[in-house]
């Protein structure tokens, strides 16, 4: 997805993207079906149908998927650094602040603004927005691109 692109990253969404890569992260993390039913609560007949494609996880279940399981190469490729950022993001369904210390984005955002201590970035494959400071501390973050400007500005002026 390019950078410009504006998207609707929803719970339903993610809940889609995680669950049509469930089987990749079960075998990437060599669990059996058993063994991830149990991680994640659900039973082992929802997640038969969930591989197979016939039904998804739900937002719960494919947020914890993915939380537990952020270190593996399919859910990095799927969201880079910022899983825990992402679902908190869409939990809460709104802006949100938030104060911990990120990668700088180098890999998995597109630097819209620049100022003089803050630089606001859009997450390439989400379309939202975040401004992180120069020692790369997450200050904001918000799916809406006027009101991530707006909050640069205040922060840059402040």
């Amino acid at each position: 997805m390019a950078a410009d692109q504006t998207t609707s990253f929803t719970k339903e969404v993610f809940d889609q993207l995680i669950s049509e890569k469930i089987k990749l992260i079960r075998t990437e993390a060599d669990l059996t079906q058993d063994r991830l039913a149990d991680m994640i609560g659900i039973s082992k007949k929802t997640l038969v149908q969930v591989e197979k494609g016939r039904q998804t996880l739900g937002f719960t279940a494919a947020a914890l998927a993915a939380v537990l399981f952020r270190a593996g190469d399919i859910v990095q490729s799927l969201f880079g650094e910022s899983v825990l950022e992402i679902i908190d993001l869409i939990a809460w369904s709104a802006k949100s602040k938030a104060w911990y210390k990120t990668l700088g984005g180098k890999v998995w955002w597109y630097e819209e603004k620049k100022g003089h201590a803050y630089v606001l970035q859009k997450h390439i494959f989400t379309g939202h927005y975040r401004i992180i400071d120069f020692d790369h501390y997450l200050h904001y973050y918000s799916l809406d691109p006027d009101e991530a400007n707006k909050r640069f500005n205040e922060l840059e002026n402040s």
